[in-house]
């Protein structure tokens, strides 16, 4: 006997049954005196009457869900299971008692393996707790009643100390899912209640304008990262960032909230910062472009590149910057940019020729293997790429158009973990040496990733080392100034 002929018969004896227990119905005339509310019985809000095809001729809608048992033949391990659940549902509460004996099943389990874990000593329980570190030992102290009776409030304890802040922090990094209302501050090592939930935005002057009440707003150095001259990314705006995505709109900002448009008027650069949430990771695209003139002297270059305080680029750059071949290349970059076409006056000027007028230098800046592909820093998750291109100056009424030079840089701003532990966040700030960004990153880029789901396109230039040789000559090396 098929399935189908199975289902068919079950079908068939409980329509049986039901017809048994029916009383029979009294005949009566039909008469013109009934409600308009008679009509509407079995239709829906769409004015569409359904009918089920496995239900008698007096049923308009049937009483079981036949189609949640023939899709059920695909989701169960056999069909005896199948037949017990129709045979369940006709009985009525079947629902019901299959949830109560789940429930028993589990209770009986759990008080299983309760007596099996309380049979086990204290003292046992305590030399497993001393083999893990300070924060698994805390989790494994709150897992359960039992464990607490077992294992105390020493674990706990051990967490207040100075020298486990790192491990106060990663116990504390599992509850952030429950405090919506509160931001882990990484310098006390507790959680504190947010001034302005909802309400957090990117400030210039974010040490005066903290997100929670902390004592040590002023007094300490809260966790931030350099973006360009003059401005700062603080971490628990990565963090705020991240939680809206991980968990809901109550327990941070949307990552949109984070973009910036900016010019510096000191240096003359003009900066465009752009975030997303990628596998509940940041990700930063940081654009940065100023005017650049042909045929600059060395001192120009300078002027042009770098602040004259502390020597750091005026555009965005990561903490290895001068480790690698970065500042070689966008000097080179400089240099491909064309001259100015002469008017037509100063042509017939230095030649009486008219061939010599018409011709005329290119406009387009051509640049070379060097500085044209993309690059990518080998010692953190951070890609630069180099351009020359034209844009419009609408101050300047002789020469409207002119070549700019743009830097733009992809980073990975880590899962907002901890600013000491998130292995992207410290590899990009320099605060550990032993991340590998090409086997980290992989082959598809940060750039490609964050340009494909902004823009739909990934930019077409190659991606090599921004440091081949590996050299790590730091601020002894003069080549990049």
């Amino acid at each position: 006997m098929t399935i189908f002929s199975q289902i068919g018969l079950k079908i068939k004896l409980g329509k049986d049954r039901s017809q048994l227990s029916r009383k029979p119905a009294k005949l009566k005339k039909r008469n013109s005196e009934f409600t308009p509310s008679d009509q509407q019985d079995g239709v829906n809000e769409l004015g569409e009457r359904e009918h089920s095809i496995w239900s008698d001729a007096s049923t308009l809608i049937g009483n079981r869900d036949h189609t949640d048992m023939i899709h059920g033949l695909a989701h169960h391990d056999s069909f005896d299971s199948l037949i017990d659940g129709i045979r369940s549902n006709s009985v009525g509460g079947g629902d019901e008692r299959l949830d109560r004996a789940q429930l028993k099943r589990k209770y009986e389990r759990s008080e299983k393996n309760k007596k099996l874990l309380g049979s086990l000593s204290g003292d046992l329980w305590q030399r497993i707790a001393a083999l893990l570190d300070p924060a698994d030992a805390a989790h494994l102290t709150i897992t359960s009643r039992l464990f607490l009776e077992k294992l105390g409030n020493g674990s706990l304890r051990k967490l207040e100390r100075p020298e486990n802040k790192v491990h106060r922090v990663q116990f504390l990094n599992h509850m952030d899912a429950q405090m919506p209302n509160h931001l882990l501050c990484h310098p006390c090592g507790v959680y504190h209640l947010r001034t302005s939930a909802g309400d957090e935005k990117p400030r210039v002057d974010f040490v005066r304008n903290p997100p929670f009440i902390c004592p040590k707003a002023t007094t300490s150095y809260l966790p931030r990262m350099r973006l360009v001259h003059g401005r700062e990314l603080p971490y628990y705006l990565i963090q705020l960032a991240i939680r809206h995505s991980a968990h809901s709109t109550r327990h941070g900002i949307h990552s949109d909230i984070l973009c910036r448009r900016w010019k510096d008027k000191s240096s003359g650069w003009s900066h465009q910062s752009l975030y997303m949430i990628h596998d509940k990771r940041l990700l930063l695209r940081l654009r940065s472009q100023i005017f650049a003139p042909p045929k600059l002297t060395p001192t120009a270059e300078r002027m042009l590149l770098y602040e004259q305080q502390e020597y750091t680029p005026f555009f965005s750059v990561c903490a290895h910057w001068r480790d690698g071949e970065l500042m070689r290349l966008v000097k080179c970059a400089l240099s491909h940019v064309p001259e100015a076409p002469e008017s037509l006056i100063n042509q017939m000027r230095k030649s009486p020729r008219a061939q010599d007028w018409i011709v005329k230098p290119n406009l387009i800046a051509r640049q070379c293997d060097e500085c044209r592909p993309a690059r990518r820093c080998p010692e953190c998750p951070t890609e630069y790429l180099i351009e020359i291109s034209i844009r419009e100056d609408p101050k300047d009424a002789l020469n409207r158009f002119k070549h700019v030079l743009v830097v733009t840089r992809w980073s990975d701003l880590g899962d907002g973990t901890s600013p000491t532990s998130s292995p992207e966040y410290c590899a990009i700030n320099g605060l550990k040496a032993d991340y590998n960004s090409f086997n980290s990153v992989g082959r598809r880029a940060v750039a490609g990733v964050f340009e494909s789901r902004m823009s739909g396109s990934i930019p077409g230039q190659r991606m090599i080392s921004l440091n081949p040789k590996n050299q790590h000559a730091g601020e002894e090396g003069y080549g990049w100034y």
